[in-house]
């Protein structure tokens, strides 16, 4: 019993230490919140109130200062006296222990004087605004005066540099004026917030106007007097010109400068409307168009050295082309007469004749336009250049079909030698297999010999044509070529194995009485060389037989016949 009276206690004085405290914290609050009265109080909104209030405001500038004007009344004589009011009473109220009501009315006052600061801050800022923009508007109206002065000042004094586009520069000066005094009214009246629409405009079209100022008298400088002292000195430059028998083609000279002061005449017109930014555009153009036409101009002047200088080169370059020309055209008319020309030499020859024709044609109207002060130079100039161009490249194919056909003779005399030793070989292989006395010749040699034969008789009767063709002789030269060299190793294997194949016959005579197997291979072996005329049969067939009885007899045999004979034994053996 007596523990839970000291728990009672003690919690009692635990709660009345805790409700000590937060009367203590507060009345700290309650003093800081006092301080911060006090200190908004030394706040001069009255001298700030009354300084706007002697700006004689009108309009929403007025109405705004008006406003600003209760807001600091209701500060001064409701605010300050409802935070004293409760802060007194809060002070009072903190002595008791209602904590709940206490915290509430701290609430309440803390409250109260953030919003009362707030108030007065936002009060102050925009009273301060109401000056600035009194102080800018006045500084404006000081900047765009002088501005206006200056512009005014410049239409009056070079009016002559603005042409046909001063009426409406004036027009647009006068408008100006009108919207400044009354910028410069409302200014002074203090209605700030509708001077500021007018500001704005204002900046613009004073803008707007500087910017025509300062362009438009460079662009009216160009079309009266630039462009038209350049369309004087064309004019006079083309009489000159054509006065010493110039001429440009199918460019007409006096339309273009015409038409280059007729687009001189409607820019005039553009910078009338205020417009330098397409009056600008149509001055580029006429300045290329003028351009244009000294081009055309020097272009002349420039070709007429180099033309009268390339006249004499080129008529030579003409001639020996067409020397060359007729001096080809008479070889591959004698050469075609005894030979064939494949690769339409004749035919090219006759087209680049032809180009060579229409070469001298133009040149020989160019020459005569000079004599008839005709002559357009730039354009000569460039016959020139391509007729230089198109006979060095004519002279060129001229010079390979000569050098192409210039070795028909030799290669007939080539070919001709070459027959003659393709009619020896076979004459010589004939009399190589008629000496060996055989019993016959293999078919399959025959019909080989009389290929070769055939085609070296063909060869023989295509050169003896009033016309050869070397291409197909130089086919046929080489096709014989390969197959007379066969029939060279043909007819070796013929005289080797028809040869060895009689020696093997004698040798294997010594094993017929002796083995039967020789003499029936003797017997078989001497059918096909006798009847048959199959040399290399035979020798197979006899060798085999020998060299079972007498191993390393064919080997031997064979050397010995390859030594006496003073040739390398073939690779392989002897074919059919």
């Amino acid at each position: 019993m007596i523990g839970v009276l000291i728990g009672i206690v003690i919690l009692a004085i635990i709660v009345y230490l805790g409700v000590l405290a937060y009367q203590q914290r507060v009345r700290k609050q309650v003093a800081a919140l006092t301080t911060k009265k006090e200190s908004m109080m030394t706040i001069p909104l009255a001298d700030e109130i009354k300084l706007v209030g002697e700006m004689s405001l009108t309009g929403h500038s007025l109405e705004n200062y008006e406003d600003l004007q209760a807001d600091y009344t209701d500060i001064k004589e409701n605010r300050f006296e409802r935070i004293d009011q409760q802060l007194s009473q809060l002070t009072d109220d903190s002595r008791g222990i209602n904590l709940p009501q206490l915290r509430q009315s701290l609430n309440k006052v803390t409250q109260l004087v953030d919003e009362t600061d707030e108030l007065i801050q936002s009060v102050q800022a925009d009273l301060a605004n109401l000056q600035e923009v009194d102080k800018q508007h006045r500084q404006a109206v000081h900047e765009l005066e002088q501005k206006y002065q200056g512009l005014r000042k410049t239409l009056l004094a070079k009016n002559f540099a603005f042409g046909p586009s001063i009426d409406q520069l004036e027009e647009r000066l006068s408008q100006l004026e009108d919207d400044f005094d009354t910028f410069t009214q409302l200014t002074k009246e203090g209605d700030h917030e509708r001077a500021a629409d007018v500001l704005e405009q204002l900046k613009e079209d004073t803008s707007i106007l500087d910017d025509l100022i300062a362009d438009i008298p460079p662009l009216y400088r160009d079309l009266t007097v630039t462009y038209p002292d350049q369309v004087k000195e064309l004019k006079s430059g083309y009489q000159q010109l054509s006065d010493q028998h110039y001429h440009f083609g199918e460019m007409n000279l006096p339309d273009l400068i015409q038409k280059i002061e007729g687009r001189i005449n409607e820019n005039l017109a553009t910078l009338k409307d205020l417009r330098p930014e397409d009056a600008q555009v149509v001055n580029d153009r006429i300045a290329n168009q003028i351009d244009q036409v000294y081009d055309l101009m020097q272009t002349e002047l420039d070709a007429k050295a180099p033309v009268t200088a390339n006249l004499d080169g080129v008529a030579k370059f003409i001639a020996h082309a067409q020397n060359q020309s007729h001096t080809l055209l008479n070889e591959l008319d004698r050469l075609g007469q005894n030979y064939t020309l494949d690769h339409q030499e004749l035919e090219t020859a006759r087209e680049l004749n032809e180009q060579i024709r229409t070469i001298d044609g133009i040149y020989q109207a160019d020459v005569q336009a000079i004599a008839d002060k005709q002559a357009t130079y730039s354009q000569i100039l460039e016959h020139q250049e391509h007729q230089n161009k198109d006979l060095t490249q004519i002279e060129e194919q001229q010079g390979q079909i000569l050098k192409s056909v210039a070795g028909l003779v030799d290669e007939e005399r080539q070919a001709r030698e070459t027959l003659q030793q393709f009619d020896f070989n076979l004459h010589s292989l004939r009399r190589q297999v008629e000496n060996l006395n055989l019993p016959g010749i293999p078919q399959t040699y025959l019909d080989y010999f009389f290929v070769v034969r055939d085609e070296v008789a063909q060869l023989a009767t295509d050169m003896d044509q009033p016309q050869i063709d070397m291409e197909r002789i130089t086919k046929q030269l080489l096709i014989i070529q390969t197959d007379l060299d066969t029939l060279k190793e043909k007819t070796e294997d013929l005289i080797d194995s028809s040869q060895l194949a009689e020696q093997l016959l004698q040798y294997a005579n010594r094993y017929q009485v002796s083995h039967e197997d020789v003499a029936t291979a003797s017997k078989k072996a001497s059918q096909l060389f006798e009847k048959d005329f199959q040399y290399a049969q035979a020798l197979e067939t006899i060798a085999t037989v020998l060299d079972e009885v007498e191993p390393g007899s064919y080997k031997r045999l064979e050397d010995a016949y390859y030594n006496r004979k003073g040739t390398q034994k073939p690779e392989k053996k002897p074919a059919e």
